[in-house]
This record gives C-alpha cells, structure tokens and sequence, in this order.
C-alpha cells in the first residue's frame, strides 16, 4: 500500500502528525504488540511517500507519547501499554470504578454553575438550581490519563470539598451522599483535541481523542452525575463482556440518553 493513498498532502495536518497518529492507531490497536520493532526509517519513507525528516518527526512524537522506546543504533520498539479501563461488564459503571482505583485525579476547575444543555434537561433537578462543574485530569503513571468534566446537582455536591473530589472517587461520594450509582446511559464516539484538552493530555492539537458521555443513575432513578471524558485511544479500553444469552437476544436500535422512568 503506498503512503498517498493514507496520507493527505492537501488535507490541511502535517505530514509528519498524519504519520504519527497512523503509527500511534496501530500500536493502540495492537498490530503492532509490545516489545515489537517498527519499521526502519528507511522502509517507513518508502511504505508512505514522505521524507526521512517526516518520519524522524513522527517517531520523535511517539516517543514524547511514551509508546515506544528508541536508543542509539537500536530498533525502535513498541512500549507496554496500561488499560486502566479493563474491567468487565454490560455497564460502564465497572470501568469507572476501575478506573477510580487505577488513577489518581487532579482537579483543574470547581465552581456551581447555571445547568445547560443536556445537563440542564436531564440531571435530576438540573433545571431548578445550580449544578456542580468540575474539571478533572486523571494520571497513570505521572502520566494524563483522561480529561473529565462532571456536573453534580447541588444539593449532592454542596456534601464533599473541592479536596475531598481530587482524594476520592466521584462515585464514592456519591454513594456517601445517598446517591448510589447502579446504572449509566452512555455514548461512545471520537473527537479531536482542541488546543485547551491537547495541553491538559500532553498531546499534539488535532489528534484523535475517545469522547465519552455518561448520565449516571441512582437505585432511585435519579439521574445524579453527567461525565464528559476526553481520553486518547492509546491510553484507555473499555472491555465489554457479554455472556451467550446477551449475544442470542434480538437486536435493539441504538437510542439516545433517555431519563428513566419513576
């Protein structure tokens, strides 16, 4: 396969970013595993039509990315890879725990703020009085995990400090105030990093992020937290586990966040 039919000089991104983000898609996506060697220079030029400078550039941003390990007339090889969100279930709600346990949190921004939007039509009580808005990244390692963005009905969030949100987990505190989650209504779909989410992630502006979208509901069937999570590809899974009577039932359209029934 040549490099033009994968690279787009007139697509507007670097030649070199264009490279790296193909790079960086193969190894989050395993087809190139760990402790595996990257093509030379020499064939990487050949395979994508691009300069020995735009593959030096690439590789450079890999490496930055800490997704492969380069050394002086060595092979560049393909670093293991953490997937805090590993755990399995139908819900989300056991990744989140997960990821609650595997990462540790600093808090970029906290204040109560007018509900709008989805948060305003469907957060229990979001349209009657402010809402909780906090702004989250999350570390593995020392490194930016994911960028998360939560809003929280008042009358919960007014129950922990902006301390106690970058100590525990949201949905401890949750539960602490009476408020359990037990279920999620989420989408999954992709974005690109704008400049503001690329200096938080430690990443290039314009690479591929996984935009997920949470309401999380209460035992009660109160919808008590909406999350708006940034991640890059290679840095976060979700594992799905469905046993065969899931994979037998009739297939379901996709529907969009719905409030649940009292």
């Amino acid at each position: 396969m040549s490099g033009e039919t994968i690279l787009d000089r007139g697509q507007g991104a670097p030649l070199h970013h264009q490279l790296y983000l193909v790079l960086a898609d193969a190894i989050s996506s395993g087809r190139y595993a760990e402790g595996d060697a990257l093509p030379t220079e020499e064939k990487l030029t050949e395979l994508y039509g691009v300069s020995r400078i735009t593959v030096r550039r690439a590789m450079a941003s890999l490496h930055e990315q800490g997704l492969v390990e380069r050394g002086a007339g060595r092979r560049t090889r393909v670093r293991g890879l953490g997937y805090p969100l590993n755990a399995s279930g139908g819900s989300i709600v056991d990744n989140i725990i997960a990821m609650g346990a595997e990462t540790v949190a600093k808090v970029l921004e906290f204040d109560y703020v007018e509900a709008r939007g989805f948060a305003a039509k469907r957060l229990w009580r979001g349209a009657e009085a402010p809402v909780q808005r906090a702004v989250r990244v999350r570390f593995q390692d020392g490194a930016p995990f994911g960028v998360l963005t939560s809003f929280v009905p008042e009358a919960l969030g007014r129950t922990w400090t902006e301390t106690e949100l970058g100590e525990q987990p949201l949905h401890a505190l949750l539960a602490r105030a009476g408020a359990e989650v037990t279920a999620t209504r989420q989408l999954v779909s992709a974005a690109l990093a704008d400049p503001l989410s690329a200096s938080r992630l430690g990443v290039p502006v314009g690479a591929a992020l996984i935009d997920l979208r949470c309401l999380m509901i209460a035992r009660d069937g109160r919808a008590v937290e909406y999350l708006e999570m940034l991640a890059p590809p290679d840095r976060m899974r979700l594992r799905y586990d469905l046993g065969l009577d899931m994979l037998d039932a009739p297939e379901t359209p996709a529907r969009d966040f719905k409030e649940p029934k009292s």
